[in-house]
């Protein structure tokens, strides 16, 4: 397949972030296909070549190569096929998936064979401190230790779990932040304990540098100072801190943040996507930026040049 490589034109300045100075000239797309019709809820990337993505309504996962070819389909089985609802996903490591199914209330440790090794409940205490098997999460994500983190929009937590799927911890978010009304989806974590937040209700990004670092909102400035705040739809952070977001703006739907100085540099990502009011998703996993069009499915995959 063709390399292709995307030229970076600097465009806005984002402000309020500190960060190792970083600044990306291009992208390069390790691969683009349109893979099956359906809705695509989450993605991940294992061992460096196999594209998972999450079909709910189908009750599957779909295992691409990165040359847009099917390898597998990922179901339950056990003599006969089980009712499958996956609807968030996370790469514990290169080999290993961790998936919330709806359908069972378990999260489902998969290899990067397809096999899927355990199921665990997330034991989460009830308001009487009865532990219920939680019946829907929002987002998924692991830190730097081995914790299971389940995003709860319903009351604004960030809720922890051991391997097992015991309790560990929690952050009450509606209570830690200033930014009230609002709706928490999406977390990505670091082993430093860096985290980035997706609030619904502002279509922005909430962060911290550390794990007690202040928490900022992410804003854009023009070169000129006036603010822009174009709803988000998506984001995704790679580890060295450069932000892709995806906005509702269709001129530009698409920005990366690469962090420099006192704050970020903004460049539009210009893919020619199709016109119309496209939804779009992004994720980090595996070292690329996996983006994809939720009205018509066509999947995309970014890797960061130096």
């Amino acid at each position: 397949m063709k390399t292709q490589l995307i030229n970076l034109a600097l465009a806005l300045v984002a402000a309020l972030l500190v960060g190792q100075p970083a600044l990306a000239q291009s992208l390069k797309i390790v691969a683009r296909f349109a893979p099956e019709d359906g809705r695509i809820v989450d993605a991940a990337l294992l061992d460096g070549q196999h594209l998972i993505l999450l079909y709910p309504d189908a009750g599957r996962l779909a295992d691409y190569t990165l040359d847009g070819q099917l390898h597998q389909h990922i179901v339950r089985e056990g003599g006969a096929e089980r009712r499958f609802r996956p609807l968030a996903c996370i790469a514990r490591s290169p080999r290993e998936l961790l998936v919330f199914d709806e359908a069972a209330h378990k999260v489902f440790f998969i290899g990067a064979d397809g096999n899927i090794s355990r199921g665990v409940d997330l034991a989460y205490p009830s308001s009487g401190g009865t532990l219920l098997a939680l019946s829907r999460v929002g987002d998924l994500a692991v830190g730097g230790s081995d914790v299971i983190w389940a995003m709860l929009p319903e009351t604004n937590t960030l809720a922890g779990f051991d391997l097992a799927g015991n309790y560990v911890t929690s952050l009450a978010l509606g209570e830690l932040l200033p930014y009230a009304p609002a709706i928490y989806t999406r977390a990505q974590l670091f082993p430093d304990g860096s985290l980035y937040l997706l609030e619904y209700h502002q279509g922005a990004v909430i962060y911290r540098h550390g794990p007690d670092g202040a928490y900022r909102r992410l804003r854009l400035n023009t070169a000129d100072g006036g603010t822009v705040l174009p709803e988000l739809q998506d984001f995704a952070v790679d580890d060295a801190g450069n932000v892709l977001l995806v906005t509702h703006d269709e001129q530009s739907p698409l920005q990366l943040l690469t962090p420099g100085g006192a704050g970020y540099a903004a460049h539009p990502v210009d893919l020619d996507l199709p016109g119309g009011n496209n939804r779009l998703a992004c994720r980090w996993s595996g070292g690329m930026f996996i983006l994809w069009t939720r009205d018509k499915p066509e999947v995309i995959v970014l890797q960061l040049q130096p």
